[in-house]
Formats: structure tokens, C-alpha cells, sequence
């Protein structure tokens, strides 16, 4: 009687690979692995969360100059090659949202590692200026039986990973609502909120994805780590001359007044 052998076919997850600032990965790589953790199943869960926030946040896509703009900037840093292995439908809504926002995804993979490797001094820095010193207290009064971290002790073998849960929160907390206006995204034709530039350019509301960093490091901006950046920022942009002309103008008319 013939034997039978059962065979077993694995499924491997496909890999995509970035570059990461090596700062950035060899922190997140020691927090990870002083966690416990797997980095790409723990990045798989991350992302199945943060990527619709991404979509919305970015509300307005970038211009080709600020995606050549971004990209140029993120290539000066010095970056490691990392494979990551990622479900196929997470990678592909992640570049099809890079494509229809113009967003360099190794400048969104750099941005999310930072964030989940800083220090919570470095976020305060980077994100909260000055309410730097208040943010988490205020988060914590505001949503003190909300948020992850309660669901979870429900559900402690089906947690929610929401790691940027409070930082966002902090952030819409101290966002000036008032400021925010309707306006109708041309390449969208969608109505959407967005504050507008002292000089009158339509810009995303403030958010995790928004903000850019204007602190340097080691000697370098961290422009490179932007998901959003507005023409208006570009050095020799035409559209920055002309923010800079329309500023002059505007201020003009206060020193001229009475």
C-alpha cells in the first residue's frame, strides 16, 4: 500500500522595499525588538489604520514640483535599504493613494518610522510647538475612558493598534476650527475644509500628515519627511515669489495705515 506524504504549500507575503534614514530605522528596529514585537506584522496593523487617515489628511494633492521637491530632499539624508513584507491589498491602497496625492512613499514610510520611534520629547518638538507642554495632559483629560488603550481591555487578544491615536487627537484639539473654510478641490471636483495662507493659497488643515517638520537635524531639514508641501515652500518656486510679493503687498497696507 503506497504511503501517503502530505505536503504543505507556506504562503509567503510579498515585499516591497524603502529607504529609511538610518537614525530612524536602527531606533524603531531596538524599540521594536524591545517590544517583542514582529516590525512587518506590526506595521501591516499600523497601516490598515493609518492609510485612510493619510488619504484624508492630504486632502489637497501635491504638484509635481513639490513631489520632485520632497523626493530631492528625502534623497540627501542617508538612507538604508529595508524590505518590508506587507499584505499585496495594503501596499497597493497605499500606492494608489501616493498616486492620486502625488506623495513620495518613502517620504511616508520615513515619516510614520519617525513618528513611532521618537522619543515623546521629539514629538512634542515636531508637532506641538508651543503647546508642547500641555498637549497630553489635556488629551488625557479630554479622553481619559476613550481611545485604543481602553478598547483594548475589552478586547486584550483583538487589540486595536491606533499608536497615533492621542497625537492626533492633541493636534485637532488645538486646531483653530475657525479658521477652516470650504472650498472645491479642482482635480477631485470635492468640496472639502482647508485654511488658507496669509497670502491666499489653499493649504490642508494642520494634522499628523500636514504639519511640516521645520526643525533641522544633524545638519538636515526634514523636508524629505513630508507628505504635504505646498509650492509656495519651494525655494525659487515661481509660486513662492509670488507669495512673497502678495506678503509685501499685504504688509505694505498695514504699515500704511493710520
Amino acid at each position: 500500500m503506497e504511503r501517503m506524504v502530505a505536503t504543505k504549500t507556506l504562503k509567503t507575503v510579498p515585499k516591497i522595499s524603502v529607504k529609511i534614514w538610518r537614525p530612524i530605522i536602527e531606533k524603531l528596529d531596538q524599540k521594536i525588538e524591545t517590544a517583542c514585537l514582529r516590525r512587518d506584522a506590526y506595521l501591516a496593523k499600523v497601516l490598515e489604520t493609518e492609510l485612510d487617515w493619510l488619504d484624508q489628511e492630504v486632502s489637497i494633492p501635491n504638484s509635481k514640483a513639490s513631489y520632485d521637491y520632497v523626493f530631492e530632499r528625502l534623497d540627501q539624508l542617508d538612507r538604508k535599504l529595508v524590505s518590508l513584507a506587507l499584505p499585496p491589498e495594503l501596499t497597493q491602497h497605499l500606492n494608489e493613494i501616493c498616486a492620486r496625492k502625488r506623495i513620495v512613499r518613502d517620504a511616508f514610510f520615513n515619516r510614520v518610522f519617525l513618528l513611532l520611534a521618537a522619543s515623546p520629547k521629539v514629538v512634542d518638538t515636531l508637532l506641538f510647538d508651543d503647546n508642547a507642554s500641555r498637549w497630553r495632559t489635556e488629551v488625557w483629560s479630554e479622553n481619559k475612558h476613550d481611545g485604543p488603550f481602553f478598547q483594548n481591555g475589552f478586547y486584550p487578544l483583538e487589540p486595536m493598534i491606533d499608536p497615533f491615536w492621542a497625537v492626533r487627537c492633541g493636534l485637532q484639539m488645538f486646531a483653530d476650527d475657525s479658521s477652516l473654510e470650504d472650498y472645491v478641490e479642482p482635480s477631485m471636483g470635492q468640496t472639502i475644509r482647508l485654511q488658507m495662507s496669509l497670502a491666499g493659497e489653499p493649504m490642508p488643515a494642520d494634522s499628523l500628515y500636514t504639519t511640516i517638520f521645520e526643525q533641522k537635524v544633524m545638519g538636515h531639514d526634514l523636508h524629505g519627511l513630508s507628505c504635504f508641501f505646498p509650492d509656495w515652500r519651494i525655494p525659487n518656486h515661481d509660486a513662492a515669489k509670488a507669495h512673497k510679493l502678495k506678503l509685501d503687498e499685504i504688509l505694505g497696507d498695514l504699515k500704511a495705515m493710520p
